[in-house]
């Protein structure tokens, strides 16, 4: 009697077990099945934010490739019907370069496998549109002193966050808290030196080439004398003065109050991203 009720109780306990791991297998399969599609609600949200991106700088690039290949075709025309064409060889320069210049992002995509996040892809194409194609080409930075100023206080904005990437490629290490105060100095300093770089490259195409990117002498050739001689290049270096500020007050702040701050700032390779846009259109 006994042997029997033991194999009884045996079997109503396999059983029991039997269920209960049953119960367990349909839970983990559900638990499974609702992180799954979670994910694949994460990945398209991420794929719709990306094709968004894609189509926007797209249309940036097309944008300012073409603005910058009629300006270029206008200068060409003029240089052929002008009987001085010598004064046509610095605007010609000045467009062919910014043409080569508007594929850099392609560049660094085909050639050394990087790409920078869409946002800052679209933020350099638009100031290339401001400054280049407003400013040299249609001719603003002469007909209004404004326009230089903005310009310039701009250029201190988004040379600052492009320290950033630095800061993240060479000191960002295990996600680890950066410190502001050295986030604050470097951006800072950055912007301020990418200012001053500039106005270096205007000295010496005023030495070489007999320009006047500098301000230095009025229209007609006559020389400043004084203090009027130096206003623009000072009024350039304050403007990007206060541009690095305003870019390593804003970084500073940021990176003492959010931990991943400057992940946000990441240079991602091709093939990674490749990888990475694979997996959401599976």
């Amino acid at each position: 009697m006994n042997n029997k009720l033991r194999k009884q109780f045996f079997i109503i306990f396999k059983q029991y077990l039997q269920q209960k791991r049953f119960d367990l297998f349909n839970a983990l399969c559900n638990n499974i099945s609702m992180k799954n599609n979670e994910s694949f609600l994460e990945k398209k949200e991420q794929q719709r934010k990306f094709d968004a991106f894609n189509v926007i700088n797209l249309m940036l690039f097309v944008g300012v490739l073409v603005m910058f290949i009629i300006s270029l075709g206008f200068c060409i025309r003029n240089m052929v019907m002008s009987s001085n064409k010598t004064d046509y060889l610095v605007p010609l320069t000045q467009r062919i370069l910014a043409i080569i210049i508007a594929f850099i992002p392609l560049f660094l995509k085909k050639i050394f496998k990087i790409s920078f996040p869409k946002l800052a892809t679209s933020v350099f194409y638009l100031f290339l549109f401001l400054s280049i194609y407003l400013g040299t080409f249609i001719g603003l930075y002469t007909k209004t002193e404004v326009w230089d100023m903005i310009i310039h206080f701009l250029s201190g904005v988004v040379f600052g966050f492009f320290a950033m990437f630095l800061i993240n490629l060479f000191m960002y290490k295990n996600k680890q808290k950066t410190n502001p105060y050295f986030v604050f100095i470097f951006v800072f300093c950055f912007a301020l030196s990418i200012g001053a770089c500039w106005e270096i490259y205007e000295f010496t195409f005023d030495s070489l080439l007999g320009l006047n990117m500098q301000g230095f002498a009025t229209q007609g050739g006559l020389n400043y004398i004084g203090q009027k001689a130096l206003l623009d290049t000072m009024l350039d270096i304050v403007f990007d003065f206060f541009g690095a500020v305003v870019s390593a007050i804003i970084c500073g702040v940021c990176a003492y109050k959010y931990k991943n701050f400057v992940s946000k700032f990441q240079i991602t390779k091709i093939k990674k991203e490749q990888e990475n846009i694979s997996q959401i259109e599976e």
